[in-house]
């Protein structure tokens, strides 16, 4: 994705991430600093952006997707207004076309997250993207959220932190779980105790955890994950992930 999706307009608020590979791109969008084209966006999204109840909320969602659809009539050649979406069954979206992408590579995927001032999107040819963005906040008990989504490893290497190493820990681990499975278009709160996370200096390093699989219940290909951290802005966490559509 050198050529067709090479976005990058710090001005706008678009910024793409130095991820270096050419069959998927990610950007950063700063949501006070890009501007919003009313137009492109559809009639029910901006009858769910009217759902919001507040005015921040609503624009942030509408800024995000007017983001989004402006990188994939980039990548596509579709009008942004043009461009439709359909959703999986854990409401991952997708694109309602049979699109045979410009420059070729396999099927489109796309994933987008957005928390405070900023949003996250990725899109990726031929492979599933997740992608999460988290604003730290200092104001959750951590410790509490872990034990009852993570895993006994994962609520034990936290524990073992104190202040502010665990806060931003505990948001490594959140970015990291939740892309993986953003990735598969698993359901979030359902999978999280799945597999476990173990922070490196490289990066994370993922553990499936066979024992939390519910009955029936088919384990996740962590092994043929590529998982990352991303830059992010301070007391911000972000993380993307690939695997296999």
């Amino acid at each position: 994705m050198e050529e067709d999706l090479a976005l990058h307009d710090p001005r706008s608020g678009l910024r793409r991430l130095g991820v270096k590979d050419r069959l998927f791109a990610l950007w950063r969008v700063d949501l006070e600093a890009f501007r919003l084209d009313p137009n492109v966006l559809s009639a029910d999204e901006q009858d769910r952006a009217n759902r919001f109840l507040r005015d921040e909320d609503r624009r942030r969602f509408a800024l995000t997707r007017a983001a989004l659809r402006h990188l994939l009539a980039n990548a596509t050649g579709l009008t942004a207004a043009k461009i439709r979406f359909e959703a999986g069954p854990y409401g991952k979206p997708y694109l309602a076309e049979s699109l045979d992408v410009q420059g070729g590579g396999g099927r489109l995927d796309f994933n987008v997250s957005h928390s405070g001032a900023f949003a996250l999107i990725g899109i990726a040819r031929g492979r599933a993207i997740g992608v999460d963005i988290e604003i730290m906040r200092d104001t959750i008990d951590e410790l509490q959220l872990a034990r009852g989504f993570f895993s006994d490893e994962e609520y034990r290497s936290l524990a073992s932190l104190e202040g502010a190493a665990r806060l931003r820990s505990f948001y490594r681990i959140w970015s990291c779980k939740e892309a993986v499975l953003k990735s598969f278009g698993a359901g979030i709160t359902e999978r999280l105790r799945d597999f476990s996370v173990e922070l490196t200096a490289e990066g994370f390093r993922l553990h499936r955890e066979a024992g939390n699989l519910e009955p029936g219940r088919a384990a996740l290909d962590l092994a043929a994950v590529r998982v990352e951290p991303l830059e992010a802005p301070q007391r911000y966490s972000a993380a993307f992930a690939l695997a296999p559509l």
